[in-house]
C-alpha cells in the first residue's frame, strides 16, 4: 500500500496538537566540526523521547470508533512501545505492547506507567511479534506496525514539513534507518516540496537491513549483531516503507559502534542533549567522513530518539572516550623501588596527559623481582596524543605494553 503527499499533510494537521514540533537548532559547535552549516532536529525532546509519536498517534487516530474500543497491540523493544502507551492513554484507547524478555527495565516500568499492558515475549524480537500477532487473533486487537504501517509512515513524513519550515532551502537531511519507515516518509514529503535536498540514510554496519535490500532487489532477512543503536536494529526493513523509500533517498552510509559512541558523546558535549545510539546515527554519519562533500552546505541532522537505558550510559560515554582517544590504558614496567613509579607519573604529566588510575600487577608479571608492571588509565586530548605519550615513555627506556 503506497502513501502519498497528501496523507503526510493530512497527518501532519490531524496531530499537530497531540505532538510537539520540536527545534530545529544550528549548532554552532559541529558546524565548526563539520566545516558545514549544521542543523539538529531535536526528536528526542518528543514527550516519550522519540518520533515515533507522530506515526502512533496518526494511526490510532485513524482507526474505526470499533477498533478503537478493542484497542491495539504491538511488538517493541522501546520507543513505539512507549509512543503507544502515550497516546493510547491521550486517546483513551486500550494498548498491549509485547516486548522480549530482554527489553531494558525502564522502558517496561514506563509503558506500565502510561497504562499500557505489557507482556514480556521471547528472546527476540521475531518471537515477540509471533506473540503480539497471536494476541491480535485472540481479542480483535489492531495490529500497528512501528514503521510499516502507511499510516505510521505518514505521520513520520509530518517531520520533513517541519524540517523545511525551519531550515529554508537545506542542501541535505542525514537520516538513521532501522525499519525505513521514518526515512520513507522523510523522503517523500521533503523530495516532494524539494527536490535538490539530498536525502541520505545512516545504518550501523552491524543492522544494514536497508543496504542488504538494496543489494537484493528488495526487502530481504539481514544478519544483525547487537549495536549501540538498538533502536536500529531492525532485520528486515517493511515492505512499504522499502518501495517508498528507494524512489527518493539519494544514498546510505554505514557506520561503526566506534563512530557512534562518539557521536553520543559530541551531542552531549557540544549541544548538551542526550540521544540514544539512533539519535547519534547522523553524527556518526558526519564523523565517518563518508560525507566530506557536504563542506560548506546547510545539513540536517535528524536526532530521532534520546532513550538510551541509563544502566549502560556510563559505559557508552567510556567507550566513546576511548574511540575519540581521549581515554587511553597501557601496561609499564617499572622499576619496584622507591621512584620508580614517581619517574613514570613524571613523564605522564610532562607529555601533558592526566593519570586517572594506577594499578600494580605483581602476581602476573616477570620473575625479575625489581620489577613490577603497571597499568595506567590516562586522560588525553585525541589519538596523536597517546601515542606521543605511548612514544615517550618508550624513548625514556620504560617497557610499554
Amino acid at each position: 500500500m503506497s502513501v502519498t503527499f497528501e496523507q503526510i499533510v493530512s497527518a501532519r494537521s490531524r496531530i499537530d496538537s497531540g505532538v510537539l514540533k520540536t527545534p530545529c537548532r544550528e549548532s554552532l559547535a559541529l558546524s565548526e566540526q563539520f566545516e558545514a552549516q549544521v542543523f539538529c532536529k531535536l526528536e528526542y525532546l518528543q514527550r516519550t523521547g522519540s518520533f515515533k509519536e507522530r506515526g502512533a498517534r496518526n494511526a490510532m487516530l485513524r482507526l474505526p470508533i470499533e477498533a478503537k474500543v478493542r484497542g491495539v497491540i504491538a511488538a517493541s523493544a522501546g520507543n513505539h512501545a512507549l509512543a503507544l502507551a502515550y497516546h493510547g492513554r491521550d486517546l483513551d484507547i486500550p494498548v498491549t505492547v509485547v516486548m522480549p524478555v530482554f527489553a531494558p527495565m525502564v522502558k517496561q516500568t514506563r509503558c506500565r506507567q502510561l497504562g499500557a499492558k505489557v507482556v514480556l515475549y521471547g528472546a527476540n524480537i521475531g518471537e515477540a511479534r509471533q506473540e503480539a500477532d497471536r494476541l491480535a487473533a485472540a481479542h480483535e486487537f489492531t495490529y500497528i506496525n512501528g514503521f510499516d504501517d502507511p499510516d505510521v509512515i505518514a505521520g513520520a513524513g509530518s517531520l520533513g514539513l517541519e524540517i523545511l519550515e525551519q531550515v529554508p532551502e537545506p542542501d541535505a537531511i542525514v537520516v538513521p534507518i532501522g525499519g525505513a519507515g521514518l526515512i520513507a516518509g522523510l523522503a517523500l514529503a521533503v523530495k516532494t516540496m524539494r527536490p535538490e535536498t539530498q536525502i541520505i540514510g545512516v545504518e550501523p554496519a552491524f543492522a544494514a537491513s536497508y543496504t542488504a535490500a538494496l543489494a537484493a532487489g528488495g526487502p530481504v532477512q539481514a544478519p544483525v549483531e547487537a549495536t549501540l543503536g538498538d533502536g536500529l536494529a531492525v532485520p528486515r526493513v517493511g515492505d512499504n516503507a522499502f518501495e517508498i523509500a528507494r524512489r527518493f533517498v539519494d544514498r546510505v552510509v554505514l557506520v561503526d559502534e566506534a563512530q557512534i559512541a562518539v557521536g553520543i558523546l559530541r551531542i552531549l558535549e557540544m549541544d548538551k542533549g542526550l540521544v540514544e545510539g539512533a539519535g547519534a546515527a547522523p553524527v556518526a554519519a558526519m564523523l565517518s567522513g563518508q560525507l566530506d562533500d557536504l563542506k560548506g552546505k546547510r545539513v540536517v541532522l535528524t536526532l530521532c530518539g534520546g532513550n538510551i537505558d541509563p544502566a549502560v550510559l556510563d559505559r557508552v560515554i567510556d567507550f566513546g572516550l576511548v574511540a575519540d582517544g581521549r581515554l587511553a590504558r597501557f601496561s609499564v614496567v617499572i622499576s619496584d623501588r622507591p621512584g620508580g613509579l614517581a619517574a613514570l607519573t613524571r613523564l605522564i604529566a610532562d607529555a601533558g596527559a592526566s593519570v586517572k588510575q594506577i594499578e600494580h600487577e605483581r602476581a602476573f608479571a616477570s620473575a625479575d623481582m625489581s620489577k613490577v608492571t603497571v597499568v595506567c588509565t590516562v586522560e588525553t586530548r585525541d589519538q596523536e596524543h597517546v601515542e606521543t605519550l605511548r612514544a615517550r615513555i618508550s624513548e625514556a627506556g620504560f617497557v610499554v605494553g
